[in-house]
Formats: C-alpha cells, sequence, structure tokens
C-alpha cells in the first residue's frame, strides 16, 4: 500500500496497482505509474463504476534523441481502453545526422506506420520548427489518416501508440524529436431512443 496520505481509508496516491478496489464518490488518486489524477465514479450508464481520469484531455510526450551510430528507437503511450485519440503531433526540435538514413514511423500493434510513415527526419519532411499532426501531416499521412478521415480514433480496447526512428550509416547525435499523444477519456453518457 502506499504510503501516501489517505482521504476516507483510501490512499490519494501511489502506482497503478494500488488502486483501491473501489472508492467514495468523487474520490481523487494520483496514479504515479502514468502520471495521471484519477477520479472514482459510481455512474452506471457507461457500464460499472470504476476510476477514470480526472482530467478533460490528456498530452503524453515521447522524445526521441539520436545517439551515436546506427539503431532503432522505440518510445510508446499507453491509451486507455475507450479513449479518443484527438492528435498526435510529430515535432522537429533538431535534425538528425545519419549519414544514410533518419526515418520515422507512428503507429500501433495493427499498423506500426498507421499514422505516420516514412518521415526523412535529416531534411525535406521535417525541419526544425516543424510539426505534423492528423490536420497537417505533410504527405506522410499512414493509412489510419487517409482520405480526409483519421481512423481509428476511438477504441473499446487499451492500445499502445508507438513512435519508430530507424538510422542507417554512421551516424551523428544531433537529432531531437519530441511525439505528442492527445486524448481524452470521457465519461459516457448513452442516449435514449424514443
Amino acid at each position: 500500500m502506499s504510503r501516501a496520505l489517505g482521504f476516507e481509508g483510501c490512499p490519494v496516491a501511489g502506482t497503478t496497482t494500488e488502486l483501491p478496489a473501489s472508492a467514495p464518490e468523487g474520490q481523487f488518486f494520483f496514479d504515479a505509474t502514468v502520471g495521471q489524477w484519477k477520479v472514482w465514479d459510481d455512474t452506471k450508464t457507461a457500464g460499472a463504476a470504476g476510476w477514470r481520469l480526472a482530467s478533460g484531455v490528456v498530452c503524453e510526450e515521447i522524445e526521441i534523441t539520436e545517439t551515436d551510430g546506427a539503431g532503432t528507437y522505440t518510445g510508446s503511450v499507453d491509451v486507455p481502453a475507450g479513449a479518443t485519440i484527438h492528435d498526435i503531433i510529430v515535432n522537429g526540435v533538431a535534425l538528425w545526422a545519419a549519414s544514410s538514413a533518419a526515418t520515422l514511423k507512428v503507429g500501433d500493434v495493427g499498423n506500426d506506420a498507421g499514422y505516420y510513415t516514412g518521415v526523412n527526419l535529416k531534411a525535406t519532411d521535417l525541419l526544425v520548427g516543424e510539426s505534423l499532426s492528423f490536420a497537417l501531416a505533410g504527405g506522410k499521412a499512414g493509412a489510419y489518416i487517409a482520405n480526409s478521415q483519421v481512423s481509428p480514433r476511438y477504441a473499446a480496447a487499451a492500445r499502445v501508440v508507438s513512435a519508430i526512428v530507424t538510422t542507417t550509416g554512421a551516424s551523428g547525435a544531433t537529432g531531437r524529436t519530441r511525439v505528442t499523444v492527445v486524448y481524452s477519456l470521457p465519461r459516457v453518457k448513452s442516449a435514449v431512443k424514443a
């Protein structure tokens, strides 16, 4: 059990494994494993009572920093079940120096280049200070953002969004790219058929 202060017999902070099985309605808990505030929700309209994200929109960022030598860099963000991804923003912070290639793709287990594919981090596709987003994919849209639609934004199951950079050739150590995943896990209200 967490050594943090408690409220009404429940801890107010700890790891994901320390989340109590139940809590009073409105009880807050800071989940240090994922760095998010959660709140206990007794509502039954969205299924069962349980822990929900306390904030409306969550941003998690992957920082990928080039080191000497060719290789593959992988960074991931866990997106909870029932969440909607609003955007995935790729920011060019510093150009990569790999002598042959430095290429980024962003996706999930279904398609590791589903959101963005073949992004040249050395030049052309993502210069310093530039960014890609769902609305402005810079010609680097993956299969999930084809035809002016983004699919899937929502998923009933939990998923992992991964950013993968592959470098080839003798490499430098100057490149830096940030990938921000913006999502929400809203409280769901069921529609009523008249």
